[in-house]
């Protein structure tokens, strides 16, 4: 997962690893983050890949978890 993204999910209001207190010396810049891009959608699972992990659980073999996987294939 992106940097970005993770520090997004993680931390959403948070710009910088360090909360900023006090004033800098003269001559020394700040070294924020800048703010992650917001995702323009809904982060969603690649169907290959959910698929991919769903056949090797165990619990695939419950009539609930099966009845998903057969009613979302394609």
């Amino acid at each position: 997962m992106d940097n970005g993204v993770w520090a997004f999910l993680a931390h959403p209001d948070e710009t910088s690893p360090l909360p900023a207190s006090g004033l800098l010396p003269d001559g020394v810049l700040r070294d924020d983050y800048p703010l992650p891009p917001r995702p323009w959608r809904p982060l969603t699972p690649d169907d290959y890949a959910f698929e991919y992990t769903l056949v090797r659980l165990p619990a695939i073999r419950t009539p609930r978890l099966r009845r998903y996987h057969d009613g979302h294939r394609p």
